[in-house]
């Protein structure tokens, strides 16, 4: 019989009792991962598992880890599964609202109704879309062809057919094919084909099974990794399919892993929160502009890391060395005006430097120092750890007038009520405006 586990960031399992061979699996994932998934522990004199800062789903044998992040707003009850269901809620919204998944509403709220873990609904959404998609007419494109053919097709490529003398029966030809044989659709067919084997759920793997017949005729990659699925592959006919590859790189981004140890398998897809809340900020502050910036900023760039706001603090020979990138940068004309960078990481406001971490707060005065820029500011998560908004100004020594601000915002909101994205906007806002 299989088992869910339900387990928030941070939080220990309660009887989980590890074998042996769940160790070997947990200490194969940590490598394929380059990071600690899940930590075994002994409390108590019992054997739990500590969830680290991965959000994932983690299968060992018959049992699932499903870890969330405190997002949910039941911070008055301890009814696990009521709070599984609102931070599930949240998480995927959070990934709406930063492009990453297509969420419809009213089919999230009938998924949110069955008994699936959250990667079981992306996947579902995922290949909903994409059937429907596929449905519509598979994506097309023109690809260049090279082939030996009986018949003159295109172009005849003579210097290949001159070197090889022994098929003088055949043309040596290239040429030009409207075909669903593209780099867009051999991500999703990839996507699609480790989904069909990673899930569990029988009408997730009915609608990939449809999907790996439709896709026959597109090439399955052996390998593919995150950095394929960049919107480089998509052309203007085919911009409507961004969320979906967006979706298919977080699938690719989140490495999902397959082991197996003896008899007892494991599965794992994991992905990086920090980048989820880096991504749900940007797309709000740029929807939100005017509601968002002072006054004097409504003229301004907004520039993302990749796109104009990179520097360098020092040159070796030539080259420049230790690239800076902040998550976001106020700019007008070549004047930064504000910085802006996110941490999904908790903070101690009871301790000396509010438990900022020291490497991300020299990495904040390197910011004021190289950019030459009056502001900074730190955006943390508020979750259930931290009951209360957290607002902090700091002083940077030696390069006066210029500050470093360290503040929360709420993600314990309902983020699928304009309501709840609403107070988001204040609270950035507030933040954004200086006010404490």
């Amino acid at each position: 019989m299989k088992q869910v586990v339900p387990l928030f960031e941070h939080e220990c399992t309660s009887g989980f009792d590890w074998t042996h061979k769940d160790l070997l699996v947990l200490e194969r994932l940590r490598q394929r991962a380059g990071a600690e998934l899940l930590r075994p522990v002994v409390r108590g004199g019992r054997r739990e598992l500590l969830a680290t800062q991965h959000v994932g789903i983690f299968r060992l044998g018959n049992r699932t880890v499903q870890v969330l992040p405190k997002i949910y707003q039941s911070s008055e009850t301890t009814d696990v599964a009521k709070r599984t269901l609102e931070a599930t809620r949240n998480l995927l919204h959070m990934l709406q609202i930063a492009d990453e998944v297509p969420v419809r509403e009213q089919g999230l709220a009938n998924l949110l109704k069955q008994d699936m873990d959250w990667f079981e609904i992306l996947t579902r959404l995922f290949a909903l879309h994409l059937r429907e998609e596929w449905q519509r007419g598979a994506s097309r494109g023109y690809q260049v062809i090279e082939d030996d053919l009986p018949t003159l097709k295109g172009k005849w490529r003579v210097a290949e057919q001159i070197c090889r003398p022994g098929r003088d029966h055949l043309f040596s030809v290239a040429y030009d094919e409207f075909t669903a044989d593209i780099p867009l659709n051999r991500i999703f067919r990839f996507v699609v084909e480790r989904l069909w084997s990673g899930t569990q759920d029988s009408e997730n793997r009915h609608i990939l099974g449809e999907l790996r017949q439709w896709m026959d005729e597109v090439t399955l990659l052996p390998s593919l990794t995150a950095s394929a699925a960049t919107p480089a592959v998509l052309t203007r006919l085919n911009r409507r399919l961004e969320p979906l590859l967006n979706l298919a790189r977080l699938f690719l981004d989140g490495g999902t892993m397959q082991l197996a140890t003896g008899d007892l398998s494991a599965f794992a897809f994991a992905f990086d929160m920090n980048r989820v809340f880096e991504s749900f900020l940007a797309k709000i502050v740029r929807k939100h502009r005017q509601q968002i910036l002072p006054p004097d900023m409504q003229d301004c760039d907004i520039l993302s890391q990749t796109r104009g706001a990179s520097l360098c603090l020092a040159k070796s020979g030539d080259k420049l060395v230790f690239r800076l990138k902040p998550d976001l940068a106020i700019r007008h004309d070549q004047t930064f005006r504000l910085l802006l960078d996110t941490k999904y990481k908790r903070l101690a406001p009871d301790v000396p430097g509010v438990g900022v971490a020291q490497a991300d707060f020299n990495q904040m005065f390197a910011y004021a120092h190289r950019y030459d820029c009056p502001r900074v500011i730190m955006l943390y998560p508020q979750t259930a750890d931290m009951p209360s908004a957290f607002w902090c100004e700091f002083a940077l020594e030696g390069i006066n007038g210029k500050t470093v601000i360290v503040a929360t915002v709420d993600l314990r909101l309902d983020l699928s009520t304009t309501q709840g994205r609403e107070q988001v906007v204040k609270q950035l806002s507030k933040v954004f405006q200086s006010k404490g």
